[in-house]
């Protein structure tokens, strides 16, 4: 037998071994006989239970019979893959797809390579790591952040294992891209308020409405929940009604329909300084509020004093306040009906300003 070449044996049929040196059949009508650690026990078998080190020997008619030769038989499985991988993906453009496949028979080492089509299927692209790709020769193809153009786009993948065997290819999954929602606050009839004056921030949502429990209003960067300070109504829909103690930055955060998310321009709602007394509600039961706010005068804290109508003081108290217009909250029901002037002072002892409340 030296000499002799022998096949490789790959996973497939029965196969007809013919021995041959230089071309020429070195044996004719010889049967084949093996043994070793690694030789199949049947009489019959498929070349796929030759693998790893086997001992071949021939014999011939009579008591012609060849030496043994050792030789090593490599049998590689063929690649087979999970078919339910890829599964489709459906993102909004500022998320993350992946697409991953698996071997579940077969030889390796294996590699990938992922393929994407534009044009549903008619024809594929390797896809290639950059921009929005990685991973394109591994098992899982990462798609960051992709525009709402690559909505369609397919991908499979080509895996390859040890040779002889062919390369498989993956399920097709198919990637949907939805668009982020584009949202526009804006404010009616005022952006700068008063005591007493209300004001409507409403908002505007495409391509794709707001889903269920969609809105959320946020002011200076926090998420208002019911109750919150100067919010007359609209928490928890697109429209928001304030007051004056509503001052600050908003935006909208809307999760649309689809489940994306963005957030909306912002609008500020300030105060209007005017350096007047607001007292209501006016005339009172005996409980009422008191609000001022000056930029030219704004030495805090305030303090009030209130006179009856003989000019005889009968309440002095002092408030910490926060920002324009803070109410200061005054109880007065223990007193007697009638005119009483409630004068506003800074921390200095200066009389701001006065004006005039009725308990009736």
């Amino acid at each position: 037998m030296t000499g002799a070449t022998f096949p490789a044996y790959t996973n497939g049929a029965a196969t007809t071994v013919t021995y041959s040196n230089n071309g020429c059949d070195i044996i004719t009508g010889g049967n084949v006989g093996w043994g070793g650690p690694a030789a199949p026990g049947s009489t019959v078998n498929n070349p796929r239970n030759f693998n790893g080190t086997v001992t071949f020997l021939v014999s011939g008619p009579g008591t012609c019979q060849s030496p043994a030769r050792t030789v090593i038989v490599t049998v590689n499985e063929p690649t087979v893959l999970n078919a339910n991988i890829p599964a489709n993906q459906t993102i909004c453009t500022d998320k993350v797809a992946t697409f991953t496949t698996a071997v579940t028979v077969g030889s390796g080492p294996h590699s990938y390579q992922w393929q994407v089509s534009t044009n549903n299927g008619v024809s594929w692209t390797n896809v290639a790591n950059g921009g929005v790709y990685s991973g394109a020769t591994t098992a899982t193809l990462t798609v960051t952040a992709p525009p709402v153009s690559m909505n369609g786009y397919q991908y499979r993948a080509i895996v390859t294992g040890a040779a002889p065997c062919a390369a498989q290819t993956s399920r097709v999954a198919t990637l949907t891209v939805n668009p982020l929602p584009v949202i526009v606050i804006s404010a009616a009839p005022y952006t700068s308020l008063l005591p007493g004056l209300q004001t409507t921030l409403s908002s505007t949502v495409t391509p794709n409405p707001a889903g269920a429990n969609g809105y959320s209003w946020l002011r200076n960067g926090v998420v208002l929940s019911n109750p919150a300070l100067g919010v007359v109504s609209g928490i928890g829909t697109g429209s928001l009604r304030l007051d004056v103690d509503g001052q600050g930055d908003y935006q909208l955060r809307v999760t649309d329909v689809n489940g994306c998310t963005n957030i909306s321009n912002t609008i500020t709602i300030k105060d209007s300084a005017s350096g007047k007394c607001f007292i209501y509600p006016n005339p009172t039961s005996g409980k009422f509020q008191v609000r001022y706010y000056s930029v030219a005068n704004n030495v805090l804290p305030r303090f009030l004093t209130i006179y009856d109508s003989k000019g005889d003081r009968v309440f002095v108290q002092n408030y910490t306040i926060g920002r324009p217009y803070d109410r200061m909250d005054v109880d007065m029901r223990a007193f007697g009906k009638g005119l009483y002037w409630v004068e506003i002072g800074d921390l200095n002892g200066n009389r701001l300003t006065m004006c005039r409340v009725v308990i009736q």
